[in-house]
């Protein structure tokens, strides 16, 4: 691998983990858990509930993998 001199020695499997690091970050983030409201519409419930669900499976799927 071809690094500078500056530039730590990362290897390809550090490089990934930390990129989907920064992915999981960015999803909780972008879809944190929420509670529903009573001005919430039932379709805007199930639209952010799909969206946590969905993070939650690849949180679960990360973790056991």
């Amino acid at each position: 691998m071809l690094t500078s001199p500056n530039m730590p020695d990362l290897n390809l499997l550090d490089v990934r983990g930390m990129t989907v690091n920064a992915m999981l970050v960015k999803l909780e983030e972008s879809f944190p858990p929420t509670n529903p409201t009573p001005e919430d519409s039932m379709e805007k419930i199930m639209y952010r509930s799909g969206q946590r669900s969905v993070v939650e499976w690849v949180i679960q799927y990360m973790e056991e993998n």
